[in-house]
This record gives structure tokens, C-alpha cells and sequence, in this order.
């Protein structure tokens, strides 16, 4: 199977690929592979086993989603940060599995689906929906695959008070390991996978039936109302069959009074449900103004959940420019730290250049998976998400990045951040807490990866695992 060239850089132009070489792979040399079938990539790496070639090092990419690879060191593409580019380690293997992206079964008596790892949630729900079906718990960044999203622990919108690890709806999944072995991981501790167990080529998730969502929009005239917000709207909510999700974005230019837009979504009867609560917790409904972005709507819920972060999605004046990062904080401390954060972004305005569409927050219950950056440790039962969009060159997002973590450490306020997003201190340092679990992660990993082609051993993951 040659090489097919397809991509040089990760959507956003901060990590730079080298894929360009059509000649066949030889070990030593970096090499991309685009393997149309698992049993097309198993082909590949058993000839590869069968000649003594077996990479160094593999790396498994799908949608070029991420901002981080958690298990890779990336190299600093020259010493001048403002570029943001990065490189990725060579050599290694490039596995895309983008070419995998399809439904291979769908039971609707056990409502569950089977699926290409490197299908895309958005391709998954349109698809979904022509047999009547969904998936509880969809990214707001739909562009992700399934298997990717799962690997850094991304959470989404769901059907509960508050969102959760996105791989809980997992039952399944199927990895080819460096020596074109095919295993089946069942233990759900295991599907914050984080790259390291082996390429994953199928998942299987449980799913339900199709459903439709609209989207309210309620703006608070200052931070007064977040802890109303964080407490008592849920609690309000909660007592509601038809709430979906929620979801808190904080303005940083008005420095004295931080108004805030709460967005509620609730099951709708159809696509053309119009009926929206006019008020809630004292605020009004926001009303849609013609030619911006509408913040009240209906329609499939595949097209309601990206609406609260497209506005974050401006038009990126040069690569490597736009970046994300997210940290979890203990929902019990989620106002001290949303206070801090504020009074370290209201010292000057460079918070508001970085983060134009101001600072979002979301509120994820905890799970039981190993590597989860949300693990239900130290008996937290649910998080604060500061959700961050971020503009500028690589070394003034460091820059506030430092800040915020910083001002957090300066206040008590223990947070952890997203695997595969941005973070100043490193992810191994930052999300040390799961420590006692990366040794048993570290464990499985070895049983399958022993030779390591799928950690390198100078990545923060490494750090973490204490290799």
C-alpha cells in the first residue's frame, strides 16, 4: 500500500506534517499511510513485521482535530514561537484512518451501531438519521472522529443536567496493534485511549432514537447571576424531561460588570418548534438580529449543538493562530475559580485580544475512565469546563495560558486540563492527579504495545506514566 499524500498540517496550521514522500516506506523513514480497511492496514504492518521494518514509532491521526498529540514530543519548528509551528517526531508511521469512516452495523433492537474509527461524528448523526436514530452525546466540534475524540477524553452536550466523557456511550473498541495483531477492548476504563493501546479502527456506542433540539438564549446584565446559574437553573432544569444541555459564556470588555448569556437546549417537537420560553431566572430571551449569528433556534440536534462555539470560529487571519485550551475545575470551586480567573483577565486587555468571544463554561459530570482529565478522583462528581478560544501567536497564548494557571495555583484552585488541547505547565504536570491511574494505564499499555512504537518516551504522557 503506498503512501497518499494528504495533509500538511493539523487543521489549524500549528503542527506541520511531512507527507509528501510517494516512495514506499522504509524503517528509519517517516511514512503516511491511508489504509481504506482495517484489513488493509493490517496487511501493511504484518508485511512490515514479516520484513524486520516494524516503525519506531506509530502515530494514529484522523480528523487533524487536535492541538496537542498527548503521547508525541513535538518538535519547535525553529526558536521563534510566534510562528506556533510545530513539527511532528520523525521517524515515524502515519496512520490516517480518515479513509475508515463508515457504519459497518446498526442494530436497532439493542440500539447500538458499529462504526469506522474514522468516522466523523457529523457524518455518523446525518447518517443516523436516514434509520431513525442518534447518538445521545454529540461533540460541539463535529468535525472529530469517533475514535479521536474518545483518545483525549473529549466531553460533548448529552442527555443529562450536565455533559459527559463522550467515550461513556462506548461499549467497544477494536485496535490493530504495531504488529498488525486485531484486539477488542471491553473495559470502559480503558476508552480514554489516548493513542498508546494502537491504531483503533472500529467502535462500537450505544445510540437512541433520532430527536430534534432548539436552543434558548438568556442574557444576565452582570456576574451576579452565575452562581443562580450554576446552582439553581440546574436544579430548575433538572426537574425538566426536555433539557438537554447548557452551557454559560462570559463577556471579558465590560470589566465592571461581566454580562453573561446563559444557552439552554430542550428537546423540540420538530425542526420548526418556535415556542421558547420568554424569560428565565429573571433574564429575557435574547432575539435573533438580523445578520448575526442567530442564538435562538431549532432544528436537527447535529446542527443546534455547534451553535454556542461557532461564534468562536472567526476567520483565522493566518495559520497557527487560532488555538484552544480547557481546564476542569472542582464544580465546588467553579465560582472562586471563575473569579480568578476575571480578576487576573481584568489587569490589562490582552485577555480580551486572546479570547475575543469571551470565556465559556460548561459543566461535565465525572467518569471512571483511566485517563480521563474529568476521572471521578478525590471524590469529585462534576466539574467546571473554562472552555477557551484563543487568538495570536503560540507564545502570547503561553503567555495568558501561564496566568491562568498561575492565578489558580496562587488561589487553592487544584484544575486539570484537556488532553489534546493547549496547557503552559505540561499535561503530564498539570494532570498529575491521575498518577496512581496512569501506572494501571501504563500497565495495559505495555501488555499491548511492548515494543512502544505508540508512546514516545520523551512526550508528557511519558512523563506522566514515569518512563
Amino acid at each position: 500500500m503506498p503512501p497518499v499524500p494528504r495533509y500538511e498540517s493539523n487543521f489549524n496550521g500549528t503542527i506541520t506534517l511531512d507527507n509528501s514522500d510517494s516512495s514506499p516506506p522504509e524503517r528509519g523513514d517517516r511514512s503516511y499511510i491511508r489504509p481504506s480497511s482495517r484489513e488493509a492496514l493490517v496487511d501493511h504492518l504484518t508485511g512490515l513485521r514479516d520484513r524486520d521494518e516494524t516503525p519506531d514509532r506509530i502515530v494514529a491521526v484522523g480528523g487533524f482535530s487536535s492541538f496537542e498529540f498527548p503521547q508525541l514530543h513535538l518538535a519547535e519548528q525553529g526558536e521563534d514561537l510566534s510562528s506556533s509551528r510545530r513539527e511532528f517526531p520523525s521517524p515515524c508511521l502515519l496512520v490516517d484512518v480518515s479513509g475508515m469512516n463508515s457504519i459497518t452495523h446498526i442494530d436497532k433492537l439493542s440500539l447500538t451501531v458499529t462504526v469506522e474509527a474514522g468516522i466523523t461524528y457529523w457524518d455518523l448523526a446525518n447518517q443516523l438519521r436516514a434509520h431513525g436514530l442518534a447518538v445521545a452525546n454529540l461533540s460541539a466540534y463535529p468535525e472529530v472522529t469517533v475514535g479521536g475524540g474518545s483518545g483525549t477524553g473529549t466531553h460533548g452536550s448529552g442527555f443529562a443536567v450536565h455533559g459527559k466523557n463522550q467515550a461513556d456511550q462506548f461499549i467497544a473498541l477494536e485496535i490493530v496493534d504495531a504488529r498488525g495483531e486485531v484486539r477488542r477492548v471491553v473495559d470502559p476504563r480503558l476508552f480514554t485511549h489516548l493513542g498508546v493501546l494502537g491504531v483503533v479502527t472500529a467502535v462500537t456506542l450505544r445510540c437512541i432514537p433520532m430527536f430534534f433540539l432548539k436552543q434558548a438564549c438568556f442574557e444576565f446584565a452582570d456576574l451576579d447571576a452565575f452562581d443562580s446559574l450554576r446552582i439553581g437553573a440546574f436544579q430548575q432544569l433538572a426537574e425538566s424531561a426536555d433539557f438537554y444541555s447548557t452551557m454559560i459564556r462570559i463577556d471579558l470588555v465590560d470589566k465592571q460588570h461581566h454580562p453573561l448569556k446563559c444557552y439552554i437546549r430542550t428537546v423540540a417537537k420538530d425542526e420548526n418548534d418556535q415556542e421558547f420560553q420568554t424569560s428565565f431566572l429573571g433574564a429575557d430571551l435574547v432575539e435573533n438580529v438580523h445578520g448575526e449569528e442567530p442564538q435562538v433556534f431549532a432544528g436537527p440536534y447535529y446542527d443546534v449543538l455547534p451553535d454556542h462555539t461557532t461564534a468562536s470560529r472567526k476567520n483565522v487571519p493566518a495559520p497557527g493562530t487560532y488555538h484552544q485550551a480547557e481546564y476542569f475545575v472542582d464544580n465546588r470551586l467553579a465560582s472562586q475559580a471563575v473569579h480568578a480567573f476575571l480578576s487576573e483577565a481584568d489587569k490589562d486587555d490582552s485577555f480580551i485580544t486572546a479570547l475575543p468571544t469571551g470565556l465559556k463554561c460548561r459543566f461535565v459530570s465525572s467518569d471512571d475512565q483511566w485517563m480521563s482529565p474529568t476521572a471521578n478522583v478525590d471524590g469529585v462528581e462534576l466539574y467546571m469546563a473554562l472552555q477557551l478560544s484563543l487568538y495570536g501567536s503560540r507564545s502570547e497564548i503561553a503567555a495568558i495560558l501561564k496566568r491562568i494557571e498561575d492565578c489558580f495555583s496562587d488561589h487553592g484552585i487544584p484544575f486539570s486540563c484537556h488532553w489534546g488541547k493547549l496547557c503552559y505547565g505540561g499535561h503530564g504536570s498539570v494532570n498529575s492527579k491521575l498518577r496512581d491511574r496512569a501506572e494501571i494505564m501504563n500497565a495495559t499499555r505495555v501488555e499491548f504495545d511492548p515494543d512502544g512504537a505508540f508512546l514516545d518516551s520523551d512526550s508528557e504522557l511519558a512523563k506522566l506514566f514515569g518512563r
